[in-house]
């Protein structure tokens, strides 16, 4: 659009052409990740679901899918394909964001973010519940998976209210982190992100998409090859995993140590023995 406007005279030059995206580049790169452990996305997941076990389900299945928030928000109930077992695919087909007011349905982060991602059994069976006795629309195809928060709610005396919940669109995954995740990540005693105020400095600690991280890092301390990791990842390139999980890769996989053999030199000459004897000297 800059470009077209430039052309035609429109504007005297580009507004972008001063922004350094190079340092935010950097600082993404450079940010430190906080991947959690089971038990701890055990605890974090519990702790949300004292008031709304529906979203504790989404916190486990966010943990152990790896999607991006988007994608989370994307999902319908037909992108959940079941079979005997029970076991259950995830296709991740769309991204969904809230724009001015109104969801919108965009387009994934790259071709490879077309995927299917194989869920565990026990989340399978909770899967099947949740939308068997839950989910008051968990037959139609096109509904969202994870239902809003609405507005309002009740609360006992010395409780904190619980809002209804809107099956009509899809969780907005800041508003989810920011109400939810962050306070149960705090109440169980890990940091959560919080910028800087005027009387505290700013705190990096867990944020949303360190559930993303900790699906890779189980997975890759459980042995799943990073290849099959990143493809459940949507990683637009293999060596982009390798890049921000290479040290979660166990020894056995060559992700450790350093078990190169010795080399073997070659074999040095010997020399002739000679038949010749010296008579003087």
């Amino acid at each position: 659009m800059f470009v077209y406007a430039l052309r035609h005279r429109a504007i005297t030059a580009k507004p972008v052409d001063g922004v350094d995206f190079s340092a935010n580049s950097a600082e993404r790169r450079n940010r430190r990740h906080h991947p959690l452990t089971a038990e701890q996305v055990a605890a974090v997941a519990n702790s949300i679901g004292e008031r709304y076990p529906v979203y504790e389900l989404m916190t486990y299945f966010a943990a152990y899918t790896g999607l991006r928030a988007e994608e989370l928000a994307g999902l319908e109930v037909g992108d959940l394909v079941f079979a005997p077992g029970p076991s259950c695919t995830v296709h991740v087909r769309r991204a969904k964001k809230r724009q001015a007011g109104e969801w919108t349905t965009d387009t994934l982060k790259s071709a490879r973010s077309r995927r299917d991602v194989a869920l565990p059994p026990w989340l399978a069976a909770k899967l099947v519940d949740y939308l068997a006795n839950t989910h008051p629309r968990g037959t139609e195809a096109l509904a969202p998976l994870w239902p809003n928060r609405a507005l309002g709610g009740a609360r006992r005396r010395g409780c904190k209210a619980v809002a209804p919940l809107d099956f009509t669109e899809p969780c907005d995954m800041g508003a989810y982190y920011k109400n939810l995740l962050k306070p149960a990540l705090e109440a169980v005693g890990l940091p959560a992100s919080r910028p800087a105020t005027a009387d505290t400095p700013a705190v990096e600690g867990v944020r949303l998409h360190d559930l993303r991280h900790t699906f890779a890092v189980l997975q890759l301390s459980a042995g799943v090859h990073f290849m099959q990791v990143s493809q459940w990842l949507g990683r637009a390139t293999y060596s982009l995993t390798l890049d921000v999980y290479g040290g979660y890769i166990p020894t056995e996989d060559g992700g450790a140590a350093n078990n190169l053999p010795e080399p073997t030199a070659p074999a040095k000459p010997t020399e002739a023995v000679s038949n010749v004897v010296r008579l003087f000297g």
